[in-house]
C-alpha cells in the first residue's frame, strides 16, 4: 500500500512537468509551426508572381503592380522587363534572378520548409502524446488513492 501524501506528492510533480516543461515545449513548437507555415506562405507567394509575370511576358503585355513599401503606403509600378526579378532571400538580402531561376529557388525553399513543418508538427504530437501519458499516470495514482480510501473505510467498519 502506498502513502497518500507520497502519491499526492507525486501527481503534484507531474502536474508541474506537465505546466512547466511540456506545455511551454509545446507552445515554442507552435511558434516556430507559425511561423514556418508563414514563410512557407510568402514562397508560394513568390512562385505564384513568378508565374503570372511568366504569363505576362508570353502575352507580350505590361504588367501593372501594386507594392507595400511600408506603413501600409502603396506604390504602383509597371513591369516592362520580364527577364530578371529580385527576391529576398533572407537577412534583408535581395538576389537578382531570371524568372525561372526565381521559381526553381521557390521551389527548393519549399520543400525545405514542407520538411521542417512536417518535424515540427510531429514534435507537436509527440509532446501532445507525453501529456497524455502523464495525464494517465495520474489517473492512475488518483485510482489508487480512491481505491487505498475505499479500502480503508471498509476495514473502519
Amino acid at each position: 500500500m502506498m502513502d497518500p501524501e507520497v502519491v499526492n506528492k507525486k501527481i503534484n510533480e507531474y502536474e508541474k512537468y506537465i505546466e512547466e516543461k511540456l506545455k511551454s515545449d509545446l507552445k515554442e513548437i507552435e511558434l516556430k509551426l507559425s511561423d514556418k507555415v508563414k514563410k512557407y506562405k510568402d514562397w508560394e507567394d513568390v512562385k505564384e508572381i513568378a508565374k503570372t509575370v511568366k504569363e505576362f511576358k508570353e502575352k507580350d503585355r505590361d504588367m501593372l503592380v501594386r507594392v507595400d513599401i511600408g506603413n501600409n503606403i502603396q506604390v504602383t509600378g509597371e513591369i516592362t522587363d520580364y527577364e530578371r526579378t529580385y527576391v529576398k532571400i533572407g537577412l534583408g538580402y535581395l538576389l537578382e534572378m531570371e524568372c525561372r531561376e526565381a521559381d526553381k529557388y521557390s521551389d527548393i525553399r519549399l520543400r525545405l520548409l514542407k520538411k521542417e513543418i512536417d518535424h515540427l508538427r510531429k514534435l507537436a504530437v509527440n509532446v501532445k502524446v507525453h501529456i497524455k501519458l502523464v495525464l494517465l499516470a495520474i489517473n492512475e495514482l488518483q485510482a489508487s488513492l480512491i481505491t487505498e480510501t475505499v479500502k480503508n473505510v471498509r476495514k473502519i467498519k
